[in-house]
């Protein structure tokens, strides 16, 4: 299956409100899952909290860039390289501020305009929900 259809089949959950979705043929099985009560049992206690602050601030905040995809968020192309942005860098629209990983597949996240990294609201290595804010942003 391709990443446009998975892309596809994650929009359409979330507009019918589908928390979760199982497609398997001979060759493959796809397992989707969406919503707070599906990420539990895989984050450890000690994230929740952690990730429970920084969802609440976006909804004070216009702008957020949210997950493409449910994975796991990384900062970095690789663990020796520097982050792709951090707090106060300005970015252009299309430039690759993070990477999410679903299904063994890399997935860049891109700035959806020109504009300013606020913050950064998930951290390196995190669990990440489809539609999650990732970074909250400021306009330019």
């Amino acid at each position: 299956m391709e990443i446009t259809q998975i892309e596809q089949l994650m929009k359409l959950m979330t507009a019918n409100g589908i928390n979760g979705l199982k497609y398997k043929t001979q060759d493959e099985t796809i397992e989707l899952s969406r919503g707070a009560a599906n990420v539990a049992p895989v984050a450890a206690p000690a994230v929740a909290p952690a990730q429970a602050t920084p969802t609440a601030e976006p909804a004070t905040s216009a702008l957020t860039i949210k997950a493409p995809f449910v994975g796991t968020f990384y900062t970095a192309a690789s663990p020796d390289d520097a982050p792709f942005v951090q707090a106060g860098d300005t970015v252009k629209a299309g430039q690759t501020i993070a990477v999410v990983e679903a299904m063994k597949m890399m997935n860049n996240v891109t700035a959806t305009q020109d504009c300013r990294i606020v913050k950064v609201l998930v951290d390196n290595e995190d669990l990440v929900e489809f539609d999650q804010p990732l970074f909250e942003i400021e306009a330019l």
